[in-house]
């Protein structure tokens, strides 16, 4: 068996030019970013006349630094293929990244093949625009946001990682949801803080029963999503988290207590009435009474917002079209 750095290094130190996949397919050309449990690098798939892709690399062995269940990897596999409807098309969910195909590389890297979003993620792009986005913009995105994630529920299971860095901001100015990892059937969802921190909901927090012992009972998952939608949409409007403590912003306990509670940051006064229903509506507490995202769509800040998205110029039309045929020529 390898040592667990070598493992590591496998999965996280590819050098550029490195092939994956049968016959070599896949070739590193550099990383995108690095994760707790997986690196993402940007590569080309020779077989479709260099088309870039991104690819997820995972270290699956048993004494990786951070041990990543294959069950976990498998869940991801699943999701990921369903929303493209078992056929590639992805036809119905225009805001969610591919999965085209799953490749090992040696004995402990799985590598799952994406199409590459190009653009920034969701973070950086409200901070290339000054620190917080004008209301029709946060709009705009949102809207592009709850289709993604709505089009996720009516497939049957939950995202539970619902955050500006996990939807990137595409060059033709389209939002795209990626990272699937913590995806779970609606239905069986159990584990409690599950997340990101900032952008976990009441329910998630609340880990433990009178007793002290874990809980394992069924939570709805579809009203966790709704809530980090909410504090997606807040940071985009003002460019701050809406459970920070603004005197000890680095104090997780002191925001984990103010989302327990519901206390969320003051808004800016220029922001409308509707956005302010709308977020309070979203950052309801109590789960029962939390607006659904169907709610959500229909609510009037989002009103005719939805099915809206950016078309290609002309000129990323011809280059897709020159990619498709670059890409059918060199089969």
């Amino acid at each position: 068996m390898r040592s667990s750095s070598t493992s590591r290094r496998a999965a996280n130190d590819l050098a550029r030019g490195t092939a994956l996949g049968t016959h070599g397919r896949y070739e590193i050309v550099e990383m995108i970013n690095r994760g707790g449990t997986a690196v993402v690098y940007r590569g080309i798939d020779r077989e479709k006349g260099g088309g870039e892709i991104a690819l997820k690399c995972i270290d699956v062995s048993s004494d990786a630094r951070v041990v990543v269940p294959l069950a976990a990897v498998k869940r991801e596999i699943k999701y990921a293929t369903r929303l493209m409807g078992g056929n590639g098309s992805n036809a119905g969910v225009p805001g969610v990244v591919r999965l085209l195909n799953v490749v090992n590389h040696g004995e402990d890297v799985l590598v799952l093949v994406f199409e590459l979003a190009k653009g920034v993620d969701a973070l950086d792009y409200i901070n290339q625009h000054g620190g917080r986005l004008d209301e029709d913009e946060a709009r705009r995105l949102f809207a592009q946001l709850v289709e993604a994630v709505r089009a996720i529920h009516d497939l049957g299971f939950c995202h539970r990682d619902v955050k500006p860095e996990n939807a990137i901001v595409c060059e033709d100015g389209n939002l795209r949801l990626i990272d699937f990892g913590l995806a779970k059937g609606l239905e069986s969802a159990k584990t409690r803080a599950v997340g990101t921190p900032d952008y976990m909901s009441p329910e998630l927090l609340d880990k433990l029963d009178r007793d002290g012992k874990a809980r394992t009972e069924k939570y709805d998952a579809a009203a966790c999503d709704v809530w980090s939608s909410g504090v997606f949409l807040f940071i985009m409007l003002t460019g701050r988290y809406p459970f920070q403590d603004p005197n000890r912003p680095n104090n997780v306990k002191a925001t984990l207590q103010n989302i327990v509670k519901g206390n969320v940051a003051p808004l800016r006064v220029d922001v409308s009435d509707d956005v302010r229903d709308l977020l309070r509506c979203m950052l309801t507490p109590d789960p029962r009474k939390r607006i659904t995202l169907k709610q959500v769509a229909k609510h009037p800040w989002l009103s005719g917002s939805l099915g809206r998205r950016k078309k290609p110029s002309l000129v990323d039309r011809l280059k897709q079209s020159f990619t498709f045929r670059r890409a059918t020529t060199s089969d």
